[in-house]
């Protein structure tokens, strides 16, 4: 007759394991039970900065667009490694041609520096 009682000592002892974990999981969900009330009070806090303070929307865009314009002409760029095999150099090509290559390059360049602060302006 020692064998029901082995089995109920380990059914309670696997009982008494089960009991205590799930103990420890609602005491972390009664835990967390308070988190989505603080977020949305921070959410209404931050709703309520925005309505007191209707030039945030105003200053906030440009001054990132503004932070993003320095921090990106600061940006080192990359130099591409030598070639491995030498190529011929050849000077710009003379005449005409040569020229309207060379003033062309100097009109996209512009037209790519407008670009991108043209938005400051308009």
């Amino acid at each position: 007759m020692s064998l029901p009682n082995e089995n109920f000592a380990e059914r309670r002892g696997l009982l008494a394991v089960q009991i205590a974990r799930q103990r420890g999981e609602l005491a972390e969900a009664y835990r967390n039970l308070e988190k989505p009330i603080h977020y949305a009070e921070y959410g209404m806090r931050g709703f309520g900065f925005l309505r007191k303070n209707p030039w945030f929307f105003v200053a906030l865009p440009a001054v990132l667009s503004m932070a993003s314009t320095f921090f990106g002409l600061r940006k080192k760029k990359s130099v591409p490694p030598p070639p491995s095999q030498p190529q011929s150099v050849e000077g710009p090509p003379k005449g005409f041609l040569g020229h309207a290559a060379k003033w062309s390059g100097h009109g996209w360049q512009l037209y790519k520096f407008y670009r991108r602060i043209r938005r400051y302006f308009l």
